[in-house]
């Protein structure tokens, strides 16, 4: 979560309000984070005080979200804390700040859920205030699944999931994205990258690279106006790579409204991320083959793979639209692709 000047001035003076005393302020410190203010941070006075236990601790270790839910659950009716907390986190958590420049991808969204903020917001719980290891580890299991999709000489980017040993799945727009595209041209020039994760010191590992079947890299397809997606086949090299795995899925489940939905993505080609929301799912359209929801994604996310919570592969993430009461997603349902490509994946 990023502030601006401005937010970071109206957070400080919140929590001087909500919290008027350095004891008041230490102890909210202490019971809901665990943390000793006077080791964490240091000031002359009260706000100097609060602007370093924001910019000094908070920011830098990525607490800022936990530390605004705690001093704001701690004091709910403080009226400053409560305006920080509606009107700048819940906007820049779930809903598009007008300010900021989205990018739209995909085809459109004929969106079929809330279109009121507030409403809108009601759709994600904040985040837990702990994340199970064993949801983290099978999100780390499902992850060698995942690839990055480049076409270099066509600047193009976009994310694939590997759903046989050596079959991906990506959207039909990543690889024709405007008319004058070739398709199998595009395809033969793609290279998939799998295992592009952060390191220890920040830079992003090489991962494994692969380019598609020379003879047939398309195996199935459904253009954009359809079902959008591609089915390609890998080299046979693939294969023999023991750390790359297929996803788990199984074509009769369906993502459920009001619940949780995963995507691993390669954001703006990006290494990769995972978007989690625990009740983000705003709607099931299975006669159109449609899921929507409200995680977060961005321009190259484009044919990521959507989890459900037990991390069964339920769809395949493919467009993004800013609107005037927020920013929505969409996805595929598997369970409407899976009908098409059966056939080719026994």
């Amino acid at each position: 979560m990023k502030l601006s000047g401005e937010d970071l001035k109206k957070l400080v003076n919140a929590i001087v309000s909500a919290y008027p005393t350095q004891g008041d302020l230490a102890m909210m410190v202490q019971f809901e984070l665990e943390e000793n203010l006077n080791a964490i941070a240091g000031g002359n006075n009260l706000q100097q005080l609060v602007f370093n236990l924001v910019t000094k601790w908070a920011i830098p270790r990525g607490k800022i979200y936990r530390l605004i839910l705690a001093a704001y659950e701690s004091n709910p009716d403080n009226p400053e804390l409560q305006e920080f907390y509606e009107s700048v986190v819940l906007k820049k958590r779930f809903i598009v700040n007008p300010t900021v420049a989205v990018t739209d991808f995909g085809p459109d969204i004929d969106w079929l859920g809330e279109t009121d903020e507030v409403q809108l917001q009601s759709w994600l719980k904040p985040e837990p205030d702990y994340w199970d290891v064993g949801f983290l580890k099978r999100a780390i299991e499902q992850s060698a699944s995942v690839c990055r999709l480049e076409i270099s000489s066509r600047n193009i980017m976009g994310t694939g999931v590997l759903i046989t040993p050596n079959k991906v799945l990506t959207n039909y727009h990543v690889l024709q994205p405007s008319e004058e595209d070739n398709l199998e041209s595009n395809a033969l020039n793609a290279v998939l990258k799998f295992g592009c994760f952060t390191s220890d010191n920040g830079v992003e590992t090489q991962g494994k690279s692969f380019q598609l079947d020379r003879q047939k890299p398309i195996l199935h397809s459904s253009k954009t106006e359809a079902l959008d997606y591609v089915l390609l086949q890998v080299e046979p090299q693939i294969t023999k790579e023991k750390e790359i795995k297929p996803a788990r899925w199984d074509a009769h489940k369906l993502p459920i409204a009001k619940m949780g939905i995963n995507v691993l993505q390669h954001p703006e080609g990006d290494s990769m991320k995972l978007s989690v929301s625990q009740d983000g799912i705003t709607g099931v359209y299975k006669n159109s083959g449609l899921v929507q929801y409200v995680n977060k994604t961005a321009l190259g996310s484009s044919g990521s793979p959507c989890f459900d919570k037990n991390w069964f592969l339920v769809a395949l993430h493919h467009a993004q639209r800013a609107k005037t009461f927020g920013t929505i997603r969409e996805g595929i349902l598997f369970a409407s692709i899976y009908p098409e490509i059966k056939d080719i994946l026994s």
